[in-house]
């Protein structure tokens, strides 16, 4: 391990490079426990079975971050199509200007460009070029995603293709990531699982994974000082992302001109607010600003859709909505309800 990454490090300073912004293994054989008591328990093969079918599409990226000392940064992410897109999230390429891409079984290191990322659900897409024919991984059905049901998350080759099984604990939590276009600052995702499975940095940008060998999300590092093991950005949130920048090279989403902040129902009722979203901002001459909105007012509804801690504002324009879409909004102000309608503008998701 020590020689690969003494190894990446002679690659980058050799060739100049500088860069400034931007588990265990999972036994092969199946294994019984024998409790004494007449019960037996088999080990779950389908773990086993769905990381072995992913492992050769999963590849780690390896990047140099200079803010203070140079240091590597490492984590992972999944091919995406078989000549060369790989799909990641925003924290392992906070901090970065460069990538330096592992592949299994491929002796070569591949540099890595950025093509497009999206702040507001977390994931990004980045390149390797010169390549074909490589092992793919495809999305699950997002409808499908249900608390308690069993996930594996899947390291990069740096890390020896770690396997890490879990659960699904908990859905649509809310939790801050640094910022990518500003790593001082941290950003708030929401509706993202969270999983019993335990995540290092090296497995963060991977795919986690059905017993099925779909991925339900991107891996998360887990947050040890909050008791909780890991997380992974929903599926359901990141699948238009990634075919847009697939397709057109970047993500435009619908807006309202406006921006934002979620509030669940625990933080609406303790500031005597309906759940949804209060605009923060709203943007002179914006599709807000002219169907009369103000910063305070608590959006609760778009069309027919309420907001809640499974459907944000944020996600629901770009999954429920798209630009130039005539939509009816609902929302509070002064403690009165009314409604407006606005037609919806496009624009690049932002980071601030």
């Amino acid at each position: 391990m020590l020689a690969a990454a003494g190894l990446l490090v002679t690659i980058l300073v050799a060739t100049g490079v500088t860069l400034a912004v931007l588990h265990y293994e999972s036994r092969t054989n199946t294994q019984q426990v024998n409790l004494r008591s007449g019960v037996t328990i088999a080990e779950d093969s389908a773990i086993v079975q769905a990381a072995a079918r992913a492992r050769p599409a999963v590849v780690s990226l390896v990047t140099l971050v200079t803010q203070q000392q140079p240091a590597l940064s490492r984590g992972s992410g999944y091919l995406a199509t078989t000549d060369g897109y790989i799909v990641t999230s925003i924290s392992v390429i906070a901090g970065a200007g460069g990538m330096t891409v592992l592949i299994q079984n491929d002796a070569k290191t591949h540099e890595a460009r950025l093509i497009d990322y999206d702040c507001q659900t977390g994931v990004a897409v980045v390149k390797i070029d010169k390549v074909g024919g490589l092992p793919t991984l495809a999305f699950a059905d997002p409808t499908a995603l249900v608390q308690g049901q069993r996930t594996v998350a899947v390291g990069g080759p740096f890390d020896g293709g770690s396997v890490t099984p879990g659960y699904v604990s908990a859905m649509h939590r809310v939790v801050s990531v640094p910022n990518p276009s500003a790593t001082t600052e941290s950003i708030e995702l929401s509706d993202v699982i969270q999983t019993s499975a335990p995540i290092d940095a090296g497995t963060a940008g991977g795919p986690l994974l059905n017993v099925g060998g779909q991925v339900i999300g991107i891996a998360m590092q887990s947050q040890p000082s909050a008791g909780i093991k890991g997380f992974g950005l929903n599926v359901a949130d990141v699948q238009d992302d990634v075919q847009q920048i697939l397709q057109t090279g970047q993500v435009v989403v619908s807006s309202l001109g406006a921006t934002s902040t979620d509030l669940s129902p625990e933080l609406a009722s303790l500031s005597g607010l309906p759940a949804g979203s209060q605009l923060v901002n709203v943007d002179k001459g914006g599709p807000a600003a002219s169907a009369g909105l103000q910063t305070g007012d608590v959006i609760t509804q778009l069309d027919d859709v309420k907001l809640d801690p499974a459907h944000p504002l944020r996600l629901l324009l770009r999954s429920r909505f798209h630009p130039n879409q005539r939509v009816t909004v609902s929302y509070t102000r002064a403690g009165a309800s009314t409604q407006t309608q606005l037609t919806l503008s496009s624009q690049h998701p932002s980071c601030s």
